[in-house]
């Protein structure tokens, strides 16, 4: 285990350092639901603890997605899973998570946020998968430190997205930054690519990406395959997209479905 990459990964968390915890119960039932709607794809979740460094729970459909039980799991398992070339960035994209948590936002915002990069993870059939990691706070210590995480894992190994050093930061109603490099120092450019989509494009990017064919989900949402059609064409036109398959892996990365 290349535990040089693993240290720097545990030195970005230590301005974070949980001084004053407070209690805290896991109401999975929700959890559920908020894992739900941030997939796109076969994914299991999980959540970590800061305070302990520890998983205080992990879904069971992490066998799907990479064959393991959700005995096997914990911070160790992850960072002997991570592609080693992804480990040793790895630590760019937490120190960029921490500052943008802890140095950009009023404590009360915390909860509102969710940070996205891929990274990949090796199955236990050796073979790696592109994952798209997307965690988001469930609790802030007395410290306004960040204590419970909720990490979805998905699998988008199916869009081919090359793996990049990038993050975004995704705000419920506050303002959102995409693909930041993780090289430079924080200058956030809020970008609205969610006003790029009305409400119908939405549900057929959703649809589309849960692997609907066009004429499914046209029955789906009641409307006639000529008007997907439509509403396709005009997605691809706004995105500069050459194809569904790139228009699903941007939407994914970026947040919007």
């Amino acid at each position: 285990m290349d535990e040089k990459s693993i240290n720097k990964i545990k030195k970005a968390w230590e301005p974070n350092k949980v001084g004053r915890p407070v209690k805290s119960e896991l109401y999975l039932n929700i959890i559920e639901q908020v894992a739900n709607l941030f997939s796109a794809g076969s994914f299991y979740y999980y959540i970590m603890n800061f305070d302990t460094l520890e998983m205080e729970y992990v879904d069971s459909r992490i066998e799907d997605v990479l064959g393991l039980s959700t005995k096997e799991w914990s911070l160790d398992t992850l960072f002997e899973l991570v592609h080693p070339e992804d480990l040793k960035q790895m630590h760019r994209k937490e120190a960029k998570a921490v500052d943008f948590i802890l140095n950009h936002l009023a404590t009360e915002d915390i909860l509102k946020y969710k940070v996205v990069y891929l990274l990949r993870l090796r199955h236990a059939n050796g073979n790696y998968k592109t994952i798209l990691q997307q965690s988001k706070t469930l609790t802030v210590s007395e410290d306004g430190k960040v204590q419970q995480v909720l990490g979805i894992h998905t699998d988008v190994t199916y869009l081919n997205m090359a793996v990049d050093h990038k993050i975004s930061f995704i705000g419920d109603g506050l303002p959102s930054y995409y693909s930041l490099s993780t090289d430079d120092d924080f200058h956030p450019e809020e970008l609205n690519y969610h006003t790029l989509f009305t409400a119908r494009e939405k549900e057929i990017l959703s649809n589309v990406a849960k692997g609907k064919t066009f004429a499914e989900i046209a029955e789906v949402l009641n409307i006639s395959p000529h008007t997907i059609n439509t509403h396709k064409k005009n997605i691809l036109k706004k995105t500069d997209c050459n194809n569904t398959t790139e228009l699903i892996a941007r939407c994914v990365r970026e947040g919007v479905i």
